[in-house]
C-alpha cells in the first residue's frame, strides 16, 4: 500500500493574460453573433441583436453556428476580419 496522499484535482496551469480591449463605440461595426447550437441560443441571440439594434446602428451582422455545443467553433477569414465585437451564446 502506498504512503502517497493524491490530490484528485490535479493541478492547475494558466497563463495570464491582459483582456481585449472594449469597443468604445459600437455605431458603424460589424457584430458578430456566435451561436452554440444549443437550445435556445438563436433566440437568444436573435433578442440580444434586438435590443443592441434600439441604440446602435451596425454596418453588418455576422452570424456563426457550431455544429454542436462540445465542439469549438469554425470560424471563416471574413468573421475574423470584419467582426468589431462578437456576442456568444451559451443556452439550454
Amino acid at each position: 500500500m502506498a504512503d502517497e496522499l493524491m490530490n484528485p484535482r490535479g493541478i492547475a496551469r494558466y497563463e495570464r493574460k491582459t483582456i481585449a480591449p472594449r469597443v468604445k463605440n459600437l455605431n458603424g461595426g460589424v457584430i458578430g453573433l456566435l451561436d452554440s447550437s444549443k437550445n435556445n441560443a438563436d433566440v437568444f441571440l436573435d433578442h440580444v441583436l434586438k435590443v443592441l439594434k434600439k441604440d446602435f446602428a451596425f454596418a453588418d451582422v455576422l452570424r456563426i453556428r457550431k455544429k454542436a455545443g462540445s465542439v469549438p467553433a469554425v470560424f471563416n477569414q471574413e468573421f475574423l476580419t470584419r467582426c468589431r465585437f462578437v456576442v456568444n451564446a451559451f443556452c439550454d
